[in-house]
């Protein structure tokens, strides 16, 4: 059944109630198996919202999607003070002004912060954007491209944005084993990252077989329900054995 659209008041009752949830999950070095940082992930408390894609659109309807942001990384880096932070930017937000405020809270965590923008953004979106970004990374953030693999496949993004991490989307981890003709993309692709300047993460591990095949490609960084689900208070990481 579809979903009625969702209405001013809701998306407002949202913003002023922060009626969310911010869960974290680690991104584990996959040499020391040691968390490295956590990325902060919102969770909708609201029925009206069947997940944060589904806020964030009726964000981007209700022109309030800068204000949502802030609210976010405020909660993300109020509940994690003490790690390094993974956190989500959603395209929209750069229309608005919001993310340069010098009172942002990105600027102000005592930890390095790695702001997260899809790798699925058109490209006529991308290069409006790509200031505002680079002044974000100026002022002492560093950049993920998010998402690599999925949607508007473009590696171009790693040589424009000067990106400290890429991360690789599930797509490219889901099913993963060495030898197999993904292994070989997947391998030349953490070769260029690295040639670029940039770490690598695979993102959505959830098995045995992709954990080995991520190293094996010679990913740095991995994060994926085998290791630990999205989860507050801040969760630990299961190796598997």
């Amino acid at each position: 059944m579809t979903r009625p659209p969702v209405s001013d008041a809701t998306i407002r009752r949202v913003l002023d109630q922060r009626d969310v949830r911010i869960v974290y999950q680690p991104v584990v070095n996959l040499k020391t198996r040691e968390i490295f940082a956590y990325e902060a992930l919102c969770r909708p408390s609201q029925v009206d919202f069947d997940g944060p894609l589904a806020l964030f659109a009726a964000a981007v309807e209700h022109h309030c999607t800068g204000e949502l942001g802030r609210m976010l990384r405020e909660m993300s880096v109020g509940s994690c003070p003490d790690h390094r932070l993974f956190i989500n930017v959603n395209p929209a937000e750069l229309d608005e002004g919001w993310l340069v405020q010098p009172d942002d809270p990105i600027f102000h965590h005592d930890h390095d912060v790695y702001l997260e923008i899809t790798e699925g953004v058109p490209l006529s979106h991308f290069q409006l954007c790509q200031s505002i970004l680079m002044e974000v990374r100026d002022r002492g953030v560093h950049l993920v491209v998010d998402d690599l693999g999925a949607g508007y496949s473009n590696l171009k993004y790693i040589a424009d944005l000067h990106p400290r991490v890429v991360k690789l989307d599930r797509g490219m981890v889901a099913g993963l084993s060495t030898g197999s003709r993904l292994f070989k993309l997947v391998s030349a692709i953490v070769v260029l990252c690295r040639e670029l300047g940039a770490l690598v993460v695979a993102e959505g591990i959830e098995t045995i077989e992709e954990l080995e095949a991520v190293i094996e490609a010679g990913a740095q960084y991995g994060q994926g329900y085998l290791l630990a689900r999205p989860a507050f208070p801040l969760p630990v990481v299961t190796w598997p054995e």
